[in-house]
């Protein structure tokens, strides 16, 4: 596991120049069907919800900002619809208007930023990720959501590219293994979501 920069700390906690980004923190990861078979063994042996549902009422009690990255398949938006993932596409997943593209239950928040526009696995494409970031002065990005080591390393890979610094939150995402869940870890600056709630007080 990665060392921790102190750059994303300050003596009294998170700075206000951090924020907890959810990737995918949608339904069709976390409630029935194919992807949730995927990761259901890890989702669920890792308490992955429990854990973020904690760790985001502690950033919104602190006053850090919660941004979200759902994907979202419209196909009205036919030129955005071509460019979203094929299996998404294929298995007819994250569908707008339908369950499989709503947020999981406890997760999403009116005062939460919602990221709008992605269309790849890199949450940043297509979409207002980097602009929000920018906007709000963000420079540290704690990452959650699914997979690990998919849409969530290819979001961190790209912040990073774009000079942001990238933290994963290690128990508030999931893949298909724990194999592969602690080789993404060993990629990237790690912390778990205990750690990080108790550096927000």
């Amino acid at each position: 596991m990665a060392t921790l920069t102190k750059t994303a700390f300050s003596q009294g906690g998170i700075k206000e120049d951090s924020a907890v980004l959810l990737i995918e923190f949608q339904k069709t990861w976390t409630e029935k069907g194919i992807f949730y078979k995927l990761i259901k063994k890890e989702y669920l042996s890792g308490n992955v919800l429990g854990n973020t549902i904690g760790l985001i009422a502690a950033a919104r009690e602190k006053g850090i900002k919660v941004i979200q990255a759902p994907l979202i398949l419209d196909k009205e938006d036919k030129e955005r619809y071509k460019k979203t993932p094929f299996p998404a596409r294929l298995l007819k997943r994250f569908t707008k208007g339908t369950w499989k593209a709503e947020f999981t239950d406890g997760i999403y928040d009116t005062t939460d930023i919602v990221v709008k526009g992605r269309c790849g696995f890199d949450a940043c494409e297509g979409s207002d990720l980097e602009q929000i970031l920018k906007e709000n002065g963000i420079k540290n990005v704690y990452v959650c959501g699914f997979t690990t080591d998919h849409c969530v390393k290819a979001t961190m890979n790209s912040l990073i590219d774009k000079g942001f610094n990238c933290i994963l939150v290690s128990d508030c995402t999931a893949t298909k293994n724990n194999k592969l869940q602690k080789k993404i870890e060993q990629e990237f600056k790690t912390i778990s979501s205990k750690q990080l709630i108790k550096e927000m007080k």
